[in-house]
C-alpha cells in the first residue's frame, strides 16, 4: 500500500493533462492521446469497482505513456515505463504535490509495462496496469495492432513460428497474429483485478474469434 498523503491536497488535473498532452506531438496513432483517454477511462471505472485511489490511478493513467514516443524512436532503446515515471516525477514536484502522493503515482508508471518486470504492488497500480493492457485487446486492440504494423512497416498477416519465437515487436515480419500469440492472448491471465479479469475474457474472445476468420480469409476459404 502506498504512503498516506494529505486528501485535501489539489489535484491540478486539468493543469496535469495539458502537460501530458503536449507530450503526445509526435507520438504514433497507436500510443496517441486517445490512448491515454481510453486507459483514462478505464482505469477509472475498475478504480470505483476496485474501491482504489481515484487521485492516484487518474494522475497515473494521464502521465503513463508520456515517454512512449520517445522509446518508439529509438526503437525500445529505453524503457517508456521507467524514463516515464522519472519525468512524471519531475512534473508533479514542479506542481508542489507531496513526496508520498508522487511516489504512489511513480510506481503506477514504472509497474505499468507488461514487457516490464517491475510489478504492481499497489491496488492502484494493478488499476493501471490492468486498464492499460485492456485497451491491447477487444476491437480496440485489433485497430492499435494494424496501427502499430502500419507505423513501422511491418506485414499484415503472417504465421510464421520463427517471428514468434524471435518476439521482437520492431522485426519487419512481426505483425497482430504474432503479436496475439506472444502477448495479448495472455493478458487475460495477467490482470490483477477482478473487474479487469472479467472484462479481459470478453476482449479476448472477440479478438480469437476475429484472427479465426482473417486466417480464412488469407487462406481464401471465405
Amino acid at each position: 500500500r502506498f504512503l498516506r498523503y494529505d486528501k485535501d491536497m489539489k489535484i491540478p488535473l486539468a493543469r496535469i493533462r495539458k502537460i501530458a498532452r503536449n507530450k503526445f506531438k509526435n507520438a504514433s496513432s497507436c500510443h496517441d492521446w486517445e490512448h491515454v483517454e481510453r486507459v483514462y477511462i478505464l482505469a477509472q471505472i475498475l478504480a470505483k469497482k476496485e474501491k482504489a485511489d481515484l487521485n492516484i490511478v487518474r494522475v497515473a493513467a494521464l502521465l503513463h505513456d508520456i515517454k512512449r514516443a520517445e522509446e518508439m524512436a529509438v526503437k525500445g532503446k529505453i524503457c517508456h515505463a521507467v524514463e516515464g515515471a522519472k519525468q512524471a516525477a519531475k512534473i508533479l514536484l514542479g506542481l508542489k504535490l507531496s513526496k508520498n502522493f508522487i511516489q504512489a503515482v511513480k510506481h503506477c508508471i514504472v509497474a505499468h509495462r507488461f514487457r516490464n518486470n517491475a510489478a504492481p504492488q499497489t491496488l492502484e497500480a494493478k488499476v493501471l496496469s490492468d486498464a492499460d493492457k485492456l485497451d491491447a485487446l477487444g476491437a480496440i486492440g485489433i485497430g492499435r495492432g494494424f496501427m502499430w504494423c502500419g507505423h513501422h512497416g511491418l506485414t499484415l498477416y503472417n504465421t510464421d513460428k520463427k517471428i514468434i519465437a524471435e518476439n521482437n515487436p520492431y522485426q519487419k515480419s512481426h505483425n497482430l497474429y504474432a503479436e496475439y500469440r506472444i502477448k495479448l492472448r495472455h493478458l487475460k491471465n495477467k490482470m490483477y483485478t477482478q473487474s479487469g479479469k472479467k472484462m479481459a475474457q470478453e476482449r479476448t474472445d472477440f479478438m480469437k474469434k476475429f484472427l479465426k476468420r482473417l486466417d480464412l480469409e488469407v487462406k481464401g476459404k471465405i
